[in-house]
């Protein structure tokens, strides 16, 4: 069928004929693939830059006190901007090449500049000022005050109380400037480093322990290596993760996991100095806002407001899982000891292996033996009736003959394209890139924006597109679908969360429809709250059969599955509590050294681990080299927000699981209430009040989520 799409570019728009501007819901990524070369594309958005430029600088000589005479007008070339810049850092990330970098390292720089001109700009400033002191003020709706307030804190943040000419403005640029390219050369290390390292091995017997399937693997990914034979043993996840929970050589174990946790650290892809330059930096720009350091600027535009609370937090997690921790140390241990003869104390290359086998041995089955039950296709269909039936969102997979008449190419031919409806009325569609590609596609999973919901002036309606990108083994081969690994499935769940909140979004304000706007630290609980589905019987059931026989998943590798979350969730909630402390240490209380005898950012790292890392690590880690989150991503200050999320977001499910003991009706009027709130409202509505409107009451109870991790009954 033919979709009816909106046009989103303006007809006077100087730069509306470049061809990543030239596309209304779909780009035409295999077009655009051949125009990320410098030569051609580095001209081309130097074009569409300076014309954005003069178009806004038109713009601000005309600014209103009213919505349509400034937010109004100015969100729609923003929008633009950063829909042409998207497609560029979106194909940065999964068809990552040496010409889409040297591109984005050209452009890049100019976009801050750009956005530092339009955010630095007094006459906006004046006027959404005047605006929001005006009879007008009243005249809008709660979430156009929203979308005032947070731009004109926005604009603060990019310094527009800083003197026009003035030396603290100039640097302050500098510093943005600087900062954005400093975060795109560490992510490009890390994946550098990461296809760089490549073990090969020849004897079979050295990976005893792992699966035929796996071995399998290893061995095309020698092939893809252009190796003739042998097993090749890389550090994208998808080959170090089964390896180092699954092989009883634990020489190679050391060797691999050495490998991992110092990739990045070293000669000419060493993101040491990065790291301490970027804090560095950091510090000064928050100094120059008015804020004693880069962490309190950080937690200012979050709903946690501020450092002490965040840490509150934390240290309340870490108050009800250490105790726990250390149990399931002791436990492991023994068990490595008396069952598996493995040496002791473990070392940190010893916790994958040792964890795997004593998950074996409660539970029964393997990670492998499990994943032969979770074939993509029947998983992504479970996902997709959990969407319907709960929460009343239907999606299906368009076929190759409507991606072909209605022109939809994608940047790979794994990738698929899904519509999203609701009673009957198309709402999104979002691109799935679910299968891994070391070479050229970053590791991990996320979610990202092709285009936000908007309603335009003239009354037409650009529906959101977002791309839902995973990393899971890739089909074996024609006849063999990719099977997940349970933490897969959960990661799907998860990434769907985020794109089911940016696509059912009401909002029509493109500034606060969907994910945009949504403070940091709330922005997870749609995605945390999904996984939640991956622990429940009924549904682990309904998403499971084994890959060639079609048998149900049997009844107590179900119920093995219902107690995995609770499975050493100590150490697990440990690790993310580390990971968190660590993040806002970095940005609250240190200094980056400036001789070397002063502390580095590994001695606080270590420091912290001596109460977070039970099993103690390895002098040369340094895992900070390849912690992108904070370094490379948007989680600097805010790593912490996962763990707060979960706390709403347990506490969301708390509310499905009451309902459920009422039955299947009560659970579709929660799963209504919250389709009404927290997918529909987007970043329109202050978190406390989405909260206050789901749950019925402003606080959140920490119990549930304690209670589901099984650190208390």
């Amino acid at each position: 069928m033919a979709l009816r799409t909106m046009a989103t570019v303006t007809e006077h728009n100087n730069h509306n004929k470049m061809p990543f501007l030239q596309w209304k819901h779909f780009p035409d990524f295999q077009h655009l693939l051949t125009l990320t070369e410098p030569k051609v594309a580095v001209p081309m958005f130097q074009k569409l830059i300076t014309s954005a430029r003069e178009q806004f600088l038109e713009m601000e000589k005309k600014l209103e006190p009213t919505w349509d005479g400034s937010i109004g007008q100015l969100s729609q070339l923003e929008d633009e901007i950063s829909r042409a810049f998207g497609i560029l850092s979106h194909l940065n990330g999964v068809r990552n090449s040496p010409e889409i970098r040297s591109t984005l390292e050209q452009i890049q720089p100019e976009f801050i500049k750009l956005g530092l001109l339009m955010n630095q700009s007094a006459p906006k400033y004046k006027v959404l000022e005047q605006l929001k002191n005006s009879d007008e003020w009243q005249r809008l709706d709660k979430v156009q005050q929203r979308i005032v307030d947070q731009a004109l804190r926005e604009m603060k943040h990019a310094g527009i109380g800083l003197a026009e000419g003035s030396a603290e403005k100039q640097r302050f640029n500098e510093l943005s400037e600087r900062l954005s390219q400093l975060s795109l050369t560490f992510g490009n290390n890390v994946l550098d480093a990461t296809k760089a390292f490549k073990y090969v091995v020849t004897d079979k017997s050295e990976l005893e322990g792992c699966s035929d399937a796996f071995l399998e693997l290893l061995q095309k990914n020698a092939q893809q290596q252009g190796l003739e034979s042998g097993y090749c043993i890389t550090l994208d996840f998808p080959i170090y993760g089964p390896l180092m929970m699954n092989c009883k050589n634990r020489a190679l174990r050391e060797k691999i996991y050495r490998a991992n946790i110092t990739k990045a650290s070293e000669s000419n892809v060493n993101n040491e100095p990065i790291i301490n330059e970027i804090l560095r930096l950091r510090q000064e720009k928050a100094k120059l806002l008015g804020y004693e350091t880069h962490a309190d600027l950080s937690l200012a535009v979050k709903m946690a407001q501020t450092v002490p609370a965040a840490e509150s937090l934390l240290d309340s997690l870490f108050k009800a899982s250490r105790d726990h921790a250390q149990q399931e140390v002791a436990t492991l241990t023994e068990f490595a000891k008396t069952k598996l003869n493995h040496p002791t104390p473990l070392a940190p290359w010893d916790t994958g292996f040792v964890s795997e086998q004593y998950r074996k041995e409660l539970f029964k089955y393997d990670e492998e033996t499990i994943s032969e039950y979770f074939a993509f296709p029947k998983v992504l269909q479970g996902l997709f009736d959990v969407a319907n039936e709960v929460l009343g969102i239907q999606v299906r997979e368009m076929s190759g003959k409507e991606l072909v008449e209605n022109k939809i190419t994608t940047w790979h031919d794994d990738v698929k394209v899904f519509e999203v409806s609701e009673k009957g009325q198309v709402k999104a569609y979002f691109y799935g890139d679910f299968y891994s590609r070391p070479a050229e596609k970053r590791s991990g999973a996320w979610m990202d924006i092709v285009s936000s919901r908007t309603k335009h002036a003239n009354g037409d309606l650009t529906l959101p597109v977002a791309y839902l990108i995973c990393n899971q083994p890739a089909p074996r081969s024609a006849d063999t679908p990719s099977l997940m690994k349970f933490r897969d499935v959960e990661t799907l769940f998860h990434e769907f969360g985020h794109c089911l909140q940016h696509m059912m979004t009401r909002v029509d304000y493109s500034p606060a429809s969907g994910v945009n706007g949504i403070e940091w630290d709330f922005v997870e609980v749609a995605s945390q709250f999904m996984e939640n589905f991956c622990s429940e019987p009924h549904w682990l059931k309904r998403l499971s059969g084994h890959y060639k026989t079609g048998k149900e998943m049997p009844s107590d590798m179900v119920n093995a599955l219902v107690k995995n979350r609770q499975f050493l969730s100590g150490l697990a909630t440990l690790r993310q509590l580390h990971f968190a402390k660590v993040d806002l240490a970095l940005h609250s209380r240190f200094q980056a050294p400036a001789s070397e005898s002063d502390p580095s950012i590994f001695d606080v790292d270590a420091k912290i681990a001596k109460d977070t890392v039970l099993i103690p690590r390895i002098p040369e880690d340094r895992f900070l080299c390849s912690f992108s989150h904070i370094f490379a991503g948007a989680y600097s200050a805010g790593y912490y927000s996962y763990k707060w999320s979960e706390t709403y977001s347990a506490d969301a499910y708390a509310a499905f699981e009451e309902a459920a003991k009422e039955g299947p009706e009560a659970v579709k009027q929660i799963g209504q209430r919250y389709r009404d709130t927290v997918l529909a409202l987007g970043g329109g509505t202050a978190p406390h009040e989405v909260w206050r409107d789901f749950r019925g009451r402003n606080e959140v109870d920490i119990e549930a989520l304690l209670r589901h991790c099984g650190l208390k009954q």
